[in-house]
């Protein structure tokens, strides 16, 4: 604070010349120094007299003022108002006062950050209403100044004006005189308050700079959240001191009678409406019989009460009684003297009406989607769905669609004197089945009932709460019978395909057919989550349909299946009938995978062992399957072709091709993205080994290529009943040996174990804990420098130094060298750190030898012959007592 005054008259000095420069542009008649000096003077004395913030015994503080600004009584400091600049281009002296604002002590405005805040109801998106700024009561506007210098976005001050005044010259919108429509006349508020208290020391300790810093303030916690909709504004004010919360809720809406236009402008007021009795209102509507049905069943006592009334226009009502006439099952004829009963299940015309009927008042735009509203008919419930329009529908009253059971509401909203009517499209059905209910009591699911049960997923389709709801594409037996009649038997018994086939038609949401518009692509996602796209398509007539009509509309699933009855509503969701079964890769068997990729080979090697059952029932697996080119180029691969073609009858139970099929199948499921170098167990018992590579000289840090065993991922994360596929570029084959064995076994490398023996490193490639590569030169090489190499066996050291220089710590498979251009180099440090650089051009190449057979799988490693000794460094002797530290000694290369 010492240092204030001079900061301040800086500042002083500052706006004073900017204020001059830019009033001259606009007035003849700028300030005068002496009316400068004059303020100045004032501000200064007041200034002396200061001594800093201090407490005025009422909880408020006083703050310092800028120039040309009276000191007042309230807390200045506490109060959020905007920049106010110049509105004409009269010097500030000059300008009458303006009336202060005062503050809406109900509105709950004050210190606090405006969040938004999100409701269920998608109408609830409209934009948020921000908290007002306020200027204290009885605090006077200085006439006197030039702007006033009160800090706050004034962007959120809809009510306080967005620029009041502008800049000289400038005109902009004062939204002051515009008052919002909450706050305006037949505005009714409803106030809720809630306080809880939470377990908490008021005391806080902080450790500054290793000490601690004892706090005993009190700690405030201000948050409020405003939002307002068509029919309502809410502002939620959450205050928390010392761990005391203390949460209010203020809801503005039209008052009872009145209501806000819907087409209207955007601060439309609330306007008085023309109100019914709930009945009329019905009639009015178009509801005669619905009315006339609730009046005959003795329910006029419901007229009298604070209802929501799912009304059914006259066309819909008469069709509804027509069918159930006709089906024998009830006649609710308003016309007919005599009233008859339900036969089957003891459902009256009373029972009808009382399940479109909900205790108190519920305005659409205030139920949230998956909402079940309680009827007055015992133990069922309307669920409301909420549903986007199409863009060609967008100027209609309501951005949104509303189904009641997924009867789409098609006039929504209208208030009586008691009550408020909704009116649906066709008669609401009492619901009291669960979906599995629902497929057990048909005929024509029998297929998908056993399916069901044998998976298990009929327990998830009887769950019943208010947060389950789900939507099943249910496939008729019909639709079945396409399948093959092996899928259809492996589906039948209820293996782990068959419950990913079944999840791929439910959806985790109610989706009614209203959701869907014709022309227009509609995507959901099911539990797989897997895409399906839904649009309304022409197909050729079924027997249910119109024989009249050559083709007629159906909703269509990813184009393959069709809809054949649609919105079948259960307790926890809806059914759609469909005559098709949707595929999904991730539903299918790995036999039926195999033959869609074309793995003919492994398929028939599969299928000739017996094994297919046993494949078809894995789940949480990693197959690895050579193609049929990959078995073609290998030694073991040629061998079961030739096995198939002369001898398939010796592969059933051959234990061997067992053995070399479940080699290729890793546990657990890995997709590529979860792929870690490191062994991964097969169901044969035996390891693979990963090993991850960059083929990008830049980022060398993105991984992009993967093996297993040195066998290339060349497709790979294909889903399949549970699993997942990777194709490979070789035969994986069990390694039989370790290094030092493999080396023995090959009359080609004999020399090179010669030197191995000799410089006594057999038991480092003996090692199953570590994992080498090996770059082993031909027999024929070592003839070549025939004389080189006597004289190497003599040389202890050179000799060590040579053999190490030719084995890396890890495991480098050919797949893993890429193309390295200068700048980019790539090396790899052998076991005694000589630097090697990689590079491929023709063939793969390490240091100045070309790799002319890859990746011989051992136990703990790989060998890669070459067609040269790597040249490599001798080791440096120790330097000599006062060599310079920064000369570079002479190399040596062979």
């Amino acid at each position: 604070m010492k240092h204030f005054p001079l900061i301040s008259l800086g500042l002083l000095v500052s706006i004073f010349v900017s204020s001059s420069i830019c009033l001259d542009l606009f007035d003849e008649n700028p300030f005068r120094l002496t009316q400068f000096d004059e303020e100045f003077a004032n501000w200064q004395k007041n200034f002396q007299n200061f001594r800093g913030v201090h407490n005025e015994g009422d909880g408020s503080n006083i703050g310092l003022v800028w120039p040309f600004s009276n000191v007042h009584d309230e807390p200045l400091s506490r109060t959020p108002t905007e920049f106010q600049f110049a509105a004409d281009a009269q010097p500030a002296f000059d300008r009458q006062p303006e009336p202060h604002l005062e503050r809406d002590r109900e509105s709950l405005e004050s210190d606090t950050e405006i969040l938004p805040n999100t409701y269920s109801n998608p109408d609830n998106g409209q934009p948020l209403t921000p908290a007002r700024p306020f200027n204290p009561a009885n605090q006077p506007v200085d006439a006197s100044s030039l702007f006033q210098h009160h800090f706050n976005t004034f962007f959120n001050a809809p009510d306080a004006g967005f620029f009041s005044g502008g800049f000289p010259g400038i005109g902009f919108l004062d939204l002051q005189s515009i008052k919002p429509w909450w706050k305006g006349e037949n505005v009714c508020v409803e106030r809720e308050e809630q306080e809880e208290t939470e377990d908490g020391d008021d005391n806080h300790e902080i450790a500054v700079d290793g000490g601690n810093f004892q706090s005993f303030g009190v700690v405030n916690l201000n948050i409020e959240t405003c939002a307002e909709r068509h029919n309502k504004h809410v502002c939620t004010s959450i205050k928390n001191h010392n761990g005391r919360k203390r949460t209010v809720k203020v809801t503005r809406q039209c008052c009872h009678g009145y209501a806000r236009p819907r087409n209207g402008p955007p601060n439309a007021h609330c306007e008085k409406m023309d109100l019914y009795r709930l009945d009329e209102t019905a009639e009015r509507l178009g509801a005669k019989e619905f009315v006339a049905t609730l009046k005959k069943s003795g329910l006029e006592s419901i007229l009298t009460k604070d209802v929501t009334l799912f009304a059914v226009p006259d066309s819909a009502y008469t069709k509804f009684a027509e069918q159930m006439w006709e089906n024998n099952l009830v006649a609710f004829d308003p016309v007919m003297r005599a009233k008859r009963q339900i036969d089957m299940s003891g459902m009256t015309a009373r029972d009808l009406i009382l399940a479109h009927t909900v205790n108190g008042s519920y305005h659409i735009e205030d139920v949230s989607n998956e909402q079940l509203l309680k009827t007055e008919l015992p133990n069922t419930n309307i669920r409301i769905n909420i549903f986007p329009r199409a863009p060609s529908e967008e100027n209609m009253d309501h951005p949104y669609r509303y189904t009641a059971n997924c009867a789409p509401l098609v006039k929504l909203n209208r208030v009586a004197e008691k009550g408020i009517v909704h009116l649906t499209d066709r008669v609401l059905m009492p619901v009291r089945n669960n979906i599995m209910d629902i497929i057990r009591a048909r005929d024509d699911m029998t297929v998908l009932r056993t399916i069901l049960e044998k998976t298990g997923v009929n327990k998830m389709l009887e769950e019943i709460g208010d947060d389950k709801h789900f939507t099943f594409f249910a496939p008729n037996d019909d639709a079945f019978l396409k399948l093959d009649k092996d899928i259809r038997r492996k589906l039948k018994a209820g293996n782990g395909c068959a419950a990913n086939i079944l999840k791929n038609h439910i959806l985790d949401i109610t989706f009614c057919s209203l959701a869907a518009v014709s022309g227009v692509k509609t995507s959901t996602y099911n539990l797989l989550s897997e895409k399906l796209e839904l649009e309304y398509g022409s197909v050729p007539k079924s027997e249910v349909d119109d024989l009249s009509d050559k083709k007629v509309q159906h909703l269509m699933i990813n184009g393959i299946a069709t809809v054949r009855e649609s919105d079948l509503l259960g307790t926890n969701g809806v059914i759609h009938v469909i005559d098709t079964v949707l595929p999904t890769t991730s539903g299918m068997p790995i036999s039926t995978t195999l033959s869609v990729r074309n793995f003919t080979i492994f398929k028939q090697l599969i299928d000739d062992a017996g094994m297919e059952d046993e494949f078809d029932a894995m789940s949480n697996k990693t197959f690895f399957v050579p193609s049929d080119k990959a078995f073609e180029q290998s030694e073991i691969g040629q061998y079961w072709i030739r096995q198939l073609k002369e001898h398939p009858e010796s592969l059933k139970d051959n234990l061997r091709l067992k053995e070399f099929l479940e080699y290729h199948v890793g546990e657990p499921l890995i997709k590529t993205s979860d792929l870690q170098e490191d062994m991964i167990k097969t169901k044969a018992g035996q390891d693979l080994r990963v090993n991850l590579y960059t083929t990008n000289p830049i980022f060398s840090n993105v991984i992009n290529r993967a093996t297993v065993n040195c066998a290339r991922l060349v497709h790979f994360d294909d889903e399949t009943c549970g699993s997942v596929v990777h194709e490979i570029d070789k035969v994986l084959e069990t390694p039989e040996s370790n290094l030092i064995e493999a080396l023995r076994t090959n009359p080609d490398y004999s020399m090179f174990l010669t030197l191995v023996e000799k410089a006594n490193l057999t038991d480092l490639l003996r090692a199953t804990n570590e994992s080498y590569t090996i770059f082993v030169p031909k027999n024929e090489v070592f003839n070549e420098v025939k004389e080189w190499y006597d004289e190497l066996l003599e040389n202890t050291e050179d000799l060590d130094n040579v053999i190490r220089s030719h084995i890396v710590p890890n495991v480098i498979c050919c797949a893993g060298i890429v193309q390295s251009d200068w700048p980019f180099i790539r090396t790899t440090e052998t076991i005694n750190q000589q630097r090697l650089k990689l590079n491929r051009n023709r063939r793969p190449q390490v240091q100045n030898a070309g790799v002319t057979k890859c990746d011989i799988v051992a136990k703990n490693g790989i060998i890669h012959e070459i067609n040269d000794v790597i040249s490599v460094q001798k080791k440096q002797r120790a330097e000599p007592q006062g060599f310079p530290s920064f000369a570079r000694p002479l190399t040596f290369w062979f």
